[in-house]
């Protein structure tokens, strides 16, 4: 596979970052901007431009604003504290972390080496997997973090037991509304899962297909999760698919419904409700269904035999750091905030939601996972084994069977939920009925004619049962 690699080197961070007189770095003010030029030139004697370099690699599933603050972010607080100014380099390999650890592998399948010492972002499956391989270098994490970044949290872990990642940030789910839509439909502001589920919001959610989104699928487990059983939850996550105005490919497609006016309300990682919020915060609103919602990790890790190993380890230091697990927050202009670009995500560290507690310096969506009531305890097991389940289930009873569940669905609203139309409406396929079916399956869908034989079966099953409860 191909690689391009797009980098920022010092003078231009320099330029954008310190000079605050128009470009990326002019939010900054520029006492500011004097005040850290001044330190570095009476701490080492030389312009950040003038201090010796020094090259760090990484890839990443993130985007182009991530990346621009960390190495603006990171760029100067390395060259204060260590008088060297770093250049770093951030390959693209195409496609999200599903595609970066198939392009890894295919490396180390060669070669002792990637040529690139840091992966960073993406699911804690990914991460793990890569762990599993031997592919990860240990990192050094201080006492400090490890008590400010719990092991596990609601169920998942936050970083690896033989430090082999970490999380650098967490994502949970939720969803994204427009104010004057809703209020023009007649539907009251929705606060939860059950509240998206309810009849009145028939035609009015835009969704995503989970075989093309992992976030998607993430979230639709979410909504499963919440209920106390795999039955209950899969009928609310049915309702919430029922009530699917339409389906898209992507999770970002799928919250920019709401942003343009294609839909009142769409499921989304709260990283993309975030942002499309701080655009129009007027008129959308995101939503993290209180205690209805796991907060999964966003790792970073070493990769094996790096080329610059103990530069490696002071980026990881710094992102896990409180200045850099508060850049992910911060608003734009706010001390060891963003410079332009508002990050949307939430910090993995504790002390970081004490310290700003109240401050009015974080963004306004971002939701302390540790206050009370927020955490969602989740069956990481079932988690990692139904993933794979329910997009394809989802698939088959909603994105192949559209037509026919949104007037099995319309059906069910105009009788008022006649019991029996219900149960059939809310019936599972035997195969995956209970826990122990799940289960088995899972390991079916691994064998690609056994998976075309039962998607095929599911397809069949869903279209029969929406017509029964139609007519």
């Amino acid at each position: 596979m191909s690689t391009k690699a797009w980098a920022w080197t010092t003078c231009l961070v320099a330029a954008a970052a310190l000079a605050g007189c128009g470009g990326p770095g002019a939010s900054r003010n520029p006492r500011a901007t004097e005040a850290i030029e001044a330190e570095i030139a009476s701490k080492w004697q030389k312009r950040l431009d003038e201090l010796p370099a020094e090259k760090l690699v990484l890839i990443s599933p993130h985007n182009e604003s991530i990346a621009k603050e960390f190495t603006w972010a990171f760029v100067i607080d390395y060259a204060i504290a260590h008088g060297r100014r770093v250049q770093l380099e951030w390959r693209d390999v195409g496609g999200g972390s599903t595609g970066i650890v198939r392009y890894l592998r295919n490396v180390y399948a060669r070669a002792e080496t990637a040529e690139i010492d840091i992966f960073w972002g993406g699911g804690e499956v990914e991460f793990q997997k890569l762990a599993g391989e031997g592919l990860l270098t240990p990192l050094k994490l201080t006492a400090l973090t490890r008590e400010a970044i719990p092991a596990t949290f609601g169920g998942l872990e936050m970083r690896d037991p033989n430090d082999l990642w970490c999380g650098s940030a967490v994502s949970g789910f939720g969803f994204i509304y427009n104010r004057p839509l809703l209020k023009r439909a007649g539907v009251a502001p929705p606060k939860t899962w059950d509240d998206i589920a309810k009849p009145e919001c028939f035609d009015l959610i835009c969704l995503a297909d989970p075989m093309q989104s992992g976030s998607a699928a993430a979230a639709y487990e979410m909504i499963v999760q919440s209920e106390p059983t795999w039955p209950a939850g899969w009928a609310k996550l049915l309702a919430v698919l029922g009530n699917a105005k339409r389906f898209v490919d992507s999770a970002g497609a799928a919250a920019n419904g709401p942003a343009l006016g294609e839909a009142p309300i769409a499921t989304c990682i709260d990283f993309y409700g975030a942002l499309r919020v701080a655009e129009a915060p007027d008129i959308l609103v995101y939503v993290s269904p209180k205690g209805q919602t796991a907060f999964s990790p966003d790792p970073i890790g070493i990769l094996k035999n790096p080329p610059h190993p103990e530069l490696a380890q002071a980026f990881v230091d710094f992102v896990l750091s409180v200045k850099g697990q508060a850049l992910w927050a911060l608003n734009v202009g706010e001390p060891d905030g963003p410079v332009r670009n508002p990050l949307g995500r939430q910090p993995l560290r504790k002390d970081v939601y004490d310290l700003y507690a109240g401050s009015g310096k974080l963004s306004p969506w971002t939701v302390n996972p540790y206050e009370s009531g927020n955490e969602m305890k989740i069956d990481a097991e079932l988690r990692k084994v139904r993933f794979g389940v329910l997009r394809n289930l989802v698939r088959a009873a909603a994105i192949d069977n559209r037509q026919y569940l949104q007037a099995a669905r319309a059906r069910l609203i105009e009788t008022n939920f006649e019991p029996a139309g219900l149960a059939e409406f809310n019936r599972l396929p035997d195969n995956v009925a209970t826990r122990e079916g799940v289960f088995e399956v899972a390991k079916q869908l691994r064998d690609r004619t056994q998976a075309a034989k039962i998607t095929t079966g599911w397809q069949s099953f869903f279209r029969d049962k929406y017509l029964k409860v139609s007519r």
